[in-house]
């Protein structure tokens, strides 16, 4: 068959590795496995799932849902605090990356990243014919806005940021944000907002002053419906009028949607929970920083990226998953020595930590 030209170079987007195949590879019963590499909360309410389980007999699943999906933009309004027609709900934060790329990447043009960051901006723009330049971010993973600035050209569309960065943890500066959309006013310029309850800061206000900011949010991480995929766009009136014309019909279901409703509306639930793992995460950094050979950043996520000073880090994580452990290894490349670990449960944080102890004392 005759397939697109990009197949000669293009990197596919990394999928998860399932339970059933860890606990193939390495012997062990699916129960031990411990998935601490997904950013996914450990939290689902169950009075979300018995509310849902009331609705379910009611639901017309013989039919499309609402092509407009009203009820759900006005349980989003009222979380986001933003008006109806700003906002554009999505299957997961990637659809809504999609839409984005769709709406302004033709063949040849570029899309400007801060890198490392989310590679699924990467994958959506090379999908589309586009080019990526990937500006790297300085020593400490700071937004180097000076590069990202002087990348800007005649080709050059959209600027992808990711607050909290995904995998670094880190937050960009609110300055620095208005230094590049007051720099450049003709490219949209995405912020991904997916770990946003866990640090509370956002820029989804200036969406009110600047048609060329985009917001990206998603309720797979602090929600806990990961399973349900549900994410939203908020921009401009006229930003978000244009991106609804290359959405793609019903790709919400009925059930996620219902789902995502009754979530929305509990956000007390939700914040509770956002809590329990910000302390946890805070306590799990201080313990992996006494840790010999081991450095812990700073997090604004749910999330902790950790550096193996000395010894592979690649062959750390081997040991991890050998003892039902997973965490996502960044290698290779400039965070090859580096691993990033999601905050679970207390009981899943202690038995890592302890696992990774041992581990960096007889093994490696």
């Amino acid at each position: 068959m005759r397939v697109r030209e990009l197949f000669d170079y293009f990197k596919p987007y990394g999928f998860e590795i399932p339970d059933w195949k860890i606990a193939e590879e390495y012997g062990l019963n699916p129960s031990e496995i411990i998935r601490m590499d997904l950013n996914t909360s450990p939290y689902l309410p169950q009075k979300w799932l018995k509310n849902l389980e009331s609705k379910i007999p009611k639901l017309k699943i013989n039919q499309y849902p609402d092509a407009t999906y009203r009820d759900l933009i006005e349980e989003i309004s009222k979380y986001a605090k933003m008006k109806a027609e700003k906002i554009i709900p999505t299957n997961g934060g990637d659809e809504a990356i999609d839409i984005i790329v769709k709406a302004f990447i033709d063949s040849g043009c570029e899309a400007i990243l801060s890198s490392p960051t989310y590679d699924y901006f990467r994958v959506s723009v090379e999908l589309q014919g586009g080019r990526v330049i990937n500006i790297q971010r300085r020593e400490n993973f700071a937004d180097n806005v000076e590069d990202i600035l002087s990348a800007i050209n005649d080709k050059t569309r959209v600027i992808f940021l990711c607050s909290p960065n995904n995998p670094t943890g880190n937050t960009i500066q609110y300055n620095d944000v208005l230094n590049i959309l007051d720099k450049a006013l003709d490219i949209a310029v995405v912020v991904d907002e997916a770990y946003y309850e866990y640090c509370g800061k956002t820029f989804m206000e200036l969406t009110e002053t600047y048609d060329n900011l985009i917001i990206v949010r998603t309720l797979s991480k602090a929600f806990g419906l990961a399973g349900a995929r549900i994410g939203y766009i908020v921009a401009s009136k006229e930003t978000a009028k244009l991106l609804n014309r290359v959405r793609p019909p019903n790709s919400l279901n009925l059930i996620a949607i219902e789902l995502a409703k009754t979530a929305l509306r509990d956000y007390e639930t939700v914040l509770k929970n956002v809590r329990k793992i910000i302390k946890e995460r805070e306590r799990v950094r201080e313990l992996l920083s006494t840790i010999p050979r081991i450095k812990a950043y700073p997090s604004e996520a749910n999330f902790i990226l950790f550096q193996l000073l000395e010894g592979d880090a690649k062959l750390l994580h081997r040991k991890l998953m050998e003892k039902g452990i997973v965490i996502r290894y960044l290698g290779p490349g400039r965070l090859q020595s580096c691993l990033r670990v999601t905050i679970s449960l207390p009981e899943h944080n202690n038995r890592f930590l302890k696992t990774l102890e041992r581990i960096l004392k007889e093994e490696i």
